[in-house]
């Protein structure tokens, strides 16, 4: 008769890549991020920081946030970050809030009101500044 053994499975984890002072870090730049998308969006009314500057921010925004929670090569992040932003981009240019009769001034503001094709090319901007600014000081 086959004895019930169970064998376990130990996979390495570098725990100094994932350590919690790195998420710390990560959570506070994301503070930081956000409040200055919030400054932006109540004291700067258009403009090159307003238009371009705050989409930056933005992603950069969900790529700290992203790295103090998951636990995802950073490249990947970078790219779901990328990929999230072209759904948002997209559900503009659809005008899916419109469709869905959608009054929320708080999701209005989450996902925008227009679609802008340069909206996209700041959305890539974001994540490469913040991938590559990710390796070179915190990573």
């Amino acid at each position: 008769m086959r004895e019930n053994t169970k064998e376990e499975i130990v996979l390495p984890i570098n725990k100094s890549k994932f350590s919690k002072n790195k998420r710390v870090i990560w959570s506070v730049t994301g503070v930081i991020i956000l409040a200055m998308e919030i400054y932006i969006a109540i004291f700067i009314k258009g403009g090159f920081i307003r238009h371009y500057i705050g989409d930056v921010l933005a992603t950069a925004m969900l790529y700290a946030f992203g790295r103090a929670i998951f636990r995802v090569a950073p490249i990947n992040l970078a790219i779901c970050v990328f990929v999230i932003s072209l759904f948002i981009e997209a559900a503009q240019y659809l005008k899916i809030l419109e469709i869905l009769d959608v009054k929320s001034s708080t999701l209005r503001i989450i996902f925008g009101g227009t679609f802008d094709w340069t909206d996209i090319i700041c959305y890539l901007v974001g994540c490469i500044l913040a991938y590559l600014l990710g390796k070179l000081l915190i990573s």
